[in-house]
């Protein structure tokens, strides 16, 4: 009873509330899609990194002699850390001269740790986002029905798509024009300190992480991310056309 006495929204107010929450899902879609196109890059293409390596010579960038094999190694490892999967790189050795010796130092794992709590972040993130989505879809079927709400939540992930694909191509052009500039400042907006910035003379993480194969990287995901948008958006495109 008390809550058939509280003020119930009109038709205008419902129908911005149903745009908002099929907005706010499109939205959260693109971010899943977009850490699954990093997750995807970073851990399921076959051979991507030892392609990477081999197309930059990035061995050769190394204080003293290592192998491709050992390259792709310690990638792995990282990788695997950074995930969760191992719970330190105090292990992670590589031969350096014939030598066999632990590949991170000390500032390299400190920043690592940061990559890490990063992504783990994440992920978090993204199971949240999942658990929205599937709750906004259910307030959407509620209050409009089956049919009703698959069409608002195809128009809400057309407008975000529209939305975050204009910021994409800003993002993409301001990284062909001067990509380290864009690697900048996303390293001091997700970090609040410097260990990012590594010494060539010192650091052979970022000597194996060379700037080419970052932007690769970012054009593989960017790829990844835009087929999975696009299949999306067929799919959403015909919902609508049939609704």
């Amino acid at each position: 009873m008390f809550a058939d006495r509280l003020p119930q929204p009109n038709e205008k107010t419902r129908g911005i509330l149903n745009r908002i929450a099929a907005f706010a899902a499109g939205l959260m879609i693109l971010f899943v899609l977009l850490l699954t196109s990093v997750q995807a890059l970073c851990l399921w293409v076959p051979n991507f990194w030892r392609n990477e390596y081999q197309k930059y010579n990035t061995p050769a960038n190394v204080n003293g002699e290592m192998s491709l094999d050992d390259a792709v190694h310690v990638t792995e490892d990282m990788l695997d850390y950074c995930i969760g999967k191992l719970d330190s790189l105090d292990d992670s050795e590589a031969s350096i001269d014939d030598v066999k010796v632990p590949f991170f130092n000390e500032r390299e794992k400190k920043h690592l740790a940061d990559c890490r709590d990063l992504f783990m972040k994440g992920l978090r993130a993204r199971s949240v986002c999942i658990l929205l989505i599937i709750g906004l879809g259910i307030y959407l079927y509620v209050h409009l029905g089956k049919r009703a709400a698959l069409r608002a939540l195809s128009a809400g992930y057309l407008k975000a798509l529209s939305a975050v694909f204009i910021l994409a191509v800003i993002i993409a052009i301001a990284s062909f024009i001067d990509f380290t500039t864009v690697f900048t400042i996303f390293h001091k907006i997700f970090f609040n300190n410097d260990l990012w910035i590594l010494d060539p003379a010192k650091d052979n993480l970022i000597n194996i992480m060379q700037e080419e194969v970052f932007r690769d990287a970012g054009m593989y995901i960017g790829g990844i991310w835009i087929a999975a948008s696009a299949i999306l958006c067929a799919v959403a495109s015909k919902a609508l056309m049939k609704n």
